[in-house]
């Protein structure tokens, strides 16, 4: 196994990466660009993917400015969506675009790896565009070429993790870098627990759901392209009180998907499915983002499943009244991206990107028809409008209204206490 040298670049590269990944690392070298201030840059790597790629498990290139004392400028630039690159049994054409700040000395490239699986990496490539000309800035032992690793460095790399010079699988040249996780030890937790983990065959597909503790039954819906995972902040506080259900909706995280068109309705009904087959009624819901999207046509088409429900960054339909100007334009943006990149619209992540941009299509005055005691949430900051989130509220009878004050649409990760009391609150009100 190589080891990797770690330095002062180490601390400050890192410093806003870590997530809620199991296992998240990376593996960069600090290039001199200081000649190309303000220059547009691309970086270009072959990736191999030993295992299949998930929502959990994937690597992408990484890239950020730094200044002469290895400090970040700006937010580190990743490829948006690994899948967009992504060639099962081959080696998959990685490119990764971005400008130089002005102020910068150095940039920190390299690669970004989350979850358990094992890839081969090679060929990584940078470049600056000066006019018309496409300049190679020189990397160090950018093919894995020489025998050793220490132009690279890493930071967090878990302990089983091997970082091996492979000269079986190559994309060219006598070596590339293998990197295996096969020896991880993962510990079980909320969207990835196998001995609690089970699935529920509904309507042709196969939903995948975790339950944790007893009492009333509270379902969990988690937002779009995520999975329950999204809820690991709120699982142990609720779990105290409630029969707490996690379920990936359908074609995220471990569900199965198909080729029906996808639609909310469609994943309530998907939900009432579920509901009926775990023969339950008058259930707690917690839904965010897209979560509560899909509660909200479930308590209108399906009362008697939801007793009591809260909602967090709800939209009941998408353009300027409803959500943010930047959060469509990012998202058209992506989705051009994924175009141009021949990705096919049966792909998943394309499908779940146009669903954000399309749906959901609810009448305002049709929340009327609730009959279950609602609380709507939103963060100050929110992608979607506070106007927006009042006018849910203000439509749904007897509706409560929070919104966090400094908070944004990820609320439930980055105040989950306050997150927490509030639906704890909400479910069971004190007894005064």
């Amino acid at each position: 196994m190589l080891k990797l040298k770690l330095n002062i670049f180490a601390i400050l590269f890192l410093a806003t990466s870590i997530n809620t990944y199991g296992q998240f690392f990376e593996i960069y070298q600090a290039v001199n660009v200081e000649k190309h201030k303000g220059k547009n840059f691309s970086l270009e790597g072959k990736i191999f993917y030993k295992d299949a790629i998930t929502n959990s498990s994937w690597t992408v290139l990484a890239a950020r400015s730094l200044n002469d004392k290895g400090q970040q400028q700006k937010a580190t630039l990743y490829n948006d969506n690994a899948s967009d690159y992504y060639k099962n049994g081959e080696w998959s054409p990685y490119e990764l675009t971005g400008k130089i700040e002005k102020d910068a000395k150095y940039l920190g490239i390299g690669i970004t790896v989350a979850g358990i699986g094992s890839y081969y990496v090679d060929d990584l490539k940078l470049f600056v565009k000066d006019g018309k000309d496409k300049i190679e800035i020189p990397m160090q032992n950018s093919g894995f070429e020489n025998d050793s690793l220490t132009n690279w460095k890493s930071y967090n790399l878990d302990k089983n993790t091997k970082l091996i010079l492979e000269k079986d699988i190559v994309s060219s040249g006598k070596q590339s870098l293998f990197i295996d996780n096969s020896s991880i030890e993962v510990a079980p937790k909320l969207g990835n627990n196998s001995k609690v983990g089970k699935y529920a065959t509904i309507n042709g597909i196969k939903l995948y759901y975790e339950i944790y503790g007893q009492g009333e039954p509270l379902l969990l819906l988690h937002g779009n392209n995520s999975s329950i995972g999204s809820f690991d902040n709120q699982l142990d506080v609720l779990s105290k009180k409630y029969m707490v259900i996690g379920l990936d909706s359908r074609g995220q995280g471990k569900s199965t998907g198909d080729t029906t068109k996808l639609t909310y309705e469609l994943m309530a009904e998907d939900l009432n499915a579920f509901l009926e087959q775990l023969q339950l009624k008058n259930t707690n819901v917690l839904g965010w983002s897209d979560g509560g999207n899909i509660a909200l046509i479930l308590a209108m088409r399906h009362p008697d499943k939801v007793k009591k429900m809260a909602v967090m960054g709800t939209v009941l339909f998408n353009d300027e009244r409803s959500v943010t100007a930047e959060t469509n334009k990012l998202i058209r943006k992506q989705v051009k991206e994924m175009q141009e990149k021949g990705v096919a619209e049966t792909n998943m992540d394309y499908r779940l990107k146009m669903l954000l941009l399309t749906e959901p299509n609810i009448n305002p005055d049709a929340l009327q028809k609730i009959q279950s005691p609602t609380l709507v949430m939103a963060g100050q900051h929110d992608v979607v409008k506070e106007k927006h989130t009042k006018l849910i509220a203000e439509k749904i009878p007897g509706s409560k209204l929070m919104i966090f004050k400094g908070a944004d649409h990820e609320a439930p990760k980055k105040i989950p206490q306050l997150f927490n009391q509030t639906v704890l609150d909400f479910f069971e009100p004190a007894v005064k």
